[in-house]
């Protein structure tokens, strides 16, 4: 993560694929040189429910995964979301600090705000984003926003809202308890 300069900080990040079985792209090796890290779920969608919890699950166990990417994996008019256990997945992203994210993008709005609601109760932070693959999809944070706001979620509960220090400490939190265990 580079410090920031005239106001801005620069993270390294990738979004990850997680497989049917919950395991990611990539090695921890690999992994551990990014400073954030989304795992979205982009395929095998046909699961059952109780595999489909289970496979997020472990995504969200996982120690360098920060945020879960569209969790309901929907896209409005093409695709029915996933169906999985949502107060385990909410539970477990809870425990282990794991963010959910708010996708922006008009044909995901992933979560909506009844599973925000539900998410929030159950103590977990999000993170809002565009989904952007062009510049103008930019604009389309404020869908994010308003879907975060409908579940009644407050700025101190969104990781891309925190003050700097906050967030590198949010994200130093797992890849520390990861040192830990490889000392």
């Amino acid at each position: 993560m580079s410090s920031p300069k005239h106001g801005i900080a620069v993270l390294h990040g990738s979004e990850l694929n997680i497989a049917a079985d919950g395991t990611l792209d990539w090695d921890d090796e690999f992994l551990a040189g990014f400073d954030i890290l989304v795992a979205s779920v982009h395929s095998h969608f046909d699961q059952s429910p109780r595999a489909m919890t289970r496979r997020l699950i472990t995504a969200i166990e996982h120690p360098y995964v920060d945020i879960i990417g569209h969790p309901t994996t929907r896209i409005l008019g093409r695709r029915p979301s996933i169906e999985f256990d949502a107060d385990a997945v909410f539970t477990a992203a809870a425990a282990t600090g794991t963010a959910l994210e708010i996708n922006a993008f008009p044909d995901r709005l992933d979560l909506d705000d009844e599973l925000i609601w539900r998410a929030r109760e159950l103590g977990v932070v999000f993170a809002i984003d565009t989904d952007a693959h062009a510049v103008p999809h930019l604009d389309h944070m404020r869908f994010g926003v308003a879907t975060a706001q409908r579940g009644w979620t407050e700025a101190s509960q969104v990781v891309n809202a925190w003050p700097l220090r906050r967030l590198r400490g949010f994200l130093a939190k797992r890849r520390r308890c990861v040192s830990a265990q490889r000392a």
